[in-house]
């Protein structure tokens, strides 16, 4: 029982680091102390210490020797090497899910892309934009690649959210990129589709990146 209650609080723990990374409340290099975090959250330090072991293996958080656990920098080929993954594996997913998609998926897929739009909702971008890609691929039934995709979409996400939320124009674009390629899927043009997938995915990276290295010059 012990067991399992601690497994409980380490995600729980690991679930509110996330969370806190994904939002940009912890930046980049940023040393994530255990004491801290224990007091905080008012748990010991092992489940503490086990959840940054859990966000180490998604790639969210670097342990370091004699220095602790510090939120993981990604380098722009980093960051490019990532988005190269996306298109390889969204196209192939979408590919598989468009002939088993229903309207009520690219319904759900619409109302995801109307909450996108509320400035209100933008701090939760990356979870919403999450939950559309998801809606989309998951007709296609490969729930081992879906796990990876997630992961992938979770190490770039805070990048493409500070990216999002630095123009109205990035923003505008974003929603008219989702809801053509909802489109495509209703009219069941698979090669449309992934290709509108593909120019979105790559539009977002090659403006953040852009983004990416004009702000390092400045630095």
């Amino acid at each position: 029982m012990a067991q399992i209650l601690r497994r409980t609080t380490t995600n729980i723990v690991a679930d509110e680091l996330r969370k806190r990374i994904m939002s940009g409340q912890l930046r980049e290099g940023e040393q994530v102390r255990q004491e801290a975090i224990a007091t905080e959250l008012g748990v010991s330090r092992i489940p503490v210490r086990e959840a940054l072991r859990q966000l180490e293996a998604e790639g969210l958080i670097t342990l370091v020797s004699h220095k602790g656990a510090e939120v993981t920098r990604l380098e722009p080929s980093e960051i490019a090497e990532l988005f190269e993954v996306r298109i390889m594996l969204e196209s192939w997913m979408f590919e598989h899910a468009i002939e088993h998609i229903t309207e009520s998926h690219l319904e759900a897929a619409e109302k995801l892309i109307a909450s996108m739009r509320n400035d209100a909702m933008i701090e939760e971008w990356g979870a919403l934009n999450w939950q559309f890609h998801e809606t989309l691929y998951t007709p296609a039934r490969k729930p081992a690649t879906m796990k990876i995709l997630r992961r992938v979409h979770d190490n770039i996400d805070r990048y493409v959210r500070l990216q999002i939320t630095l123009t109205e124009d990035s923003q505008e674009r974003a929603h008219r990129e989702h809801q053509a390629i909802v489109d495509a899927a209703r009219n069941k043009n698979a090669k449309v589709a992934v290709a509108l997938l593909n120019d979105h995915i790559n539009h977002v990276k090659e403006q953040l990146l852009a983004n990416l290295v004009s702000k390092e010059s400045l630095e």
